[in-house]
């Protein structure tokens, strides 16, 4: 009994020992199942003391486990992320500087990018100005800077370092030099001054931000280069033009700089040689108003009138085809300013030449007499009529007066004294019938058609004239009858 008693009593205590054994085992596994691995096993079957020992040897020293784990992979073979380290004697130059586009308010610099320097400092001077000297501009941590707000033309020598600090101070590598500029103005005054048959002769003002300038001819519809000037010119004749003919001018102010060649925006000419500026031709101020006489160009389709009280603000007046202009009525001792342009169409394109310059001053005095706002004006010189009405020119023509020299028409100051319509006209050596008439001196003189002649104007009344009367074409005397009373004034001078 006792023996059998004894099994049972050691059977008891090997099975708690062994159940102890499993629960402690369990816990702990549960605590530490992430802790378990070695590369990719996870430690199972722990049913033998000595995979148990492993475990819990594995289980005390995680950071070693890991630590073995990062070596077994790290590559030998990568690369450093480290920085080079320079000192004083060999910090590396600055290189490949350059400028970015072209702008004419701003300069964009840009270079090769230098590791392990603090940064980069910008250096600059003012191009071409003598005992300028270098100043510190910018320091900057990146391998560009734009400068901005800057003159356009402006011109500037740069250097650029790039630089290292330590405790003892700071020390900058060999400089990269250039010379660098914005985009110049335009061109400012280009103009047409003289033309001839043969020749053209452009100017413009001078431009103080410019190196130099280029000169573009369009002929024949083709653009080419032409000409290239230095800064200090300002003006060019082309020779040898065949008259008639368009010849287009373009011109652009360029700086040049260590990048390349900056050019501003483009003007232009258009021309036609042959197309003169007229010459004056009698041109007068009279009865408050001004009649411009000039030269005919042969190469003009017609002719620009333009005015100025001050010879500085222009205003279009007229566009004529014949070589004369007649005023409205203009303020009494007022000084008015008159161009006169030429013009040619080519294709969509008016071409102007250059003008005819002159000026008056308006008086509404003739014969010691105060002219009002509506008469009829007559030039002998001229050969030419006019209707002032309210103070406009409301008709104008050529006219025939009196034979020269034996038949004159009188100077003065006429009223209108009667009217016909048709009228006989008798005199010792001649009977004429005309449809319109309006005398102004006695039942002698006056204004009338003159159907019997085909011409007008210029020097018919040198030899041809009439006898006294002031022959009109048919048509204006019919208008000037229609509109003109009794009354009116006649002046002929």
């Amino acid at each position: 009994m006792k023996k059998k008693t004894i099994i049972i009593i050691v059977a008891l205590i090997l099975v708690a020992a062994i159940a102890l054994t499993t629960v402690t085992i369990v816990i702990i596994r549960r605590k530490s199942s992430a802790a378990v691995k070695k590369g990719n096993d996870v430690i199972s079957g722990l049913d033998q003391p000595t995979m148990i020992t492993s475990l819990l040897q594995d289980l005390n020293s995680p950071a070693s486990s890991e630590s073995t784990a990062a070596q077994s992979t790290e590559d030998p073979s990568a690369p450093s992320e480290e920085e080079p380290v320079y000192n004083a004697s060999n910090i590396p130059a600055v290189t490949e500087l350059q400028r970015l586009g072209g702008q004419p308010d701003s300069i964009n610099l840009v270079w090769r990018d230098t590791k392990g320097v603090k940064g980069y400092r910008v250096y600059w001077k003012r191009s071409g100005v003598k005992d300028a000297i270098y100043t510190l501009f910018s320091t900057v941590n990146r391998a560009g800077l734009e400068i901005r707000n800057l003159p356009s033309g402006s011109k500037y020598d740069f250097k650029v370092v790039s630089f290292i600090a330590d405790e003892y101070g700071s020390y900058e590598s060999k400089a990269a030099e250039g010379t660098f500029a914005t985009v110049p103005a335009e061109v400012k005054g280009f103009a047409l001054n003289d033309c001839t048959k043969s020749a053209t002769t452009i100017s413009w003002n001078k431009n103080n931000n410019a190196d130099g300038y280029r000169l573009q001819r369009c002929y024949g519809g083709v653009w080419s280069d032409y000409q290239t000037f230095d800064a200090e010119t300002t003006e060019f004749t082309d020779k040898e033009l065949a008259g008639g003919r368009a010849y287009f001018y373009r011109i652009s102010a360029f700086r040049e700089d260590s990048v390349g060649r900056l050019e501003s925006e483009t003007k232009d000419i258009y021309t036609v040689a042959g197309l003169t500026a007229p010459e004056d031709n009698g041109s007068t101020s009279r009865l408050g108003r001004v009649s411009l006489d000039f030269t005919s160009s042969p190469y003009a389709d017609g002719y620009e009138i333009y005015f100025s009280t001050d010879n500085k603000k222009w205003e279009l007046l007229d566009d004529v085809t014949d070589a004369h202009y007649s005023s409205s009525r203009l303020t009494d001792g007022e000084t008015y300013f008159f161009r006169v342009y030429p013009y040619r169409n080519i294709s969509y394109l008016k071409v102007t030449g250059p003008y005819l310059a002159l000026n008056f001053t308006a008086n509404s005095e003739i014969y010691d007499k105060q002219v009002g706002d509506t008469y009829i004006e007559v030039s002998l010189a001229d050969q030419h009529m006019w209707y002032v009405k309210d103070g406009d020119v409301f008709l104008d023509s050529p006219v025939v007066s009196g034979n020269r020299n034996t038949m004159d028409t009188p100077k003065g100051y006429y009223n209108i004294l009667s009217k016909a319509s048709p009228c006989t006209l008798r005199g010792e050596d001649y009977v004429s019938y005309v449809d319109y008439w309006m005398a102004f001196i006695g039942g002698s003189y006056g204004l009338h058609d003159a159907s019997w002649r085909s011409s007008f104007g210029g020097e018919i009344y040198n030899g041809d004239g009439s006898h006294g009367c002031v022959n009109l074409p048919s048509d204006i005397a019919k208008k000037l009858y229609s509109n003109a009373s009794v009354g009116t004034p006649v002046i002929v001078y």
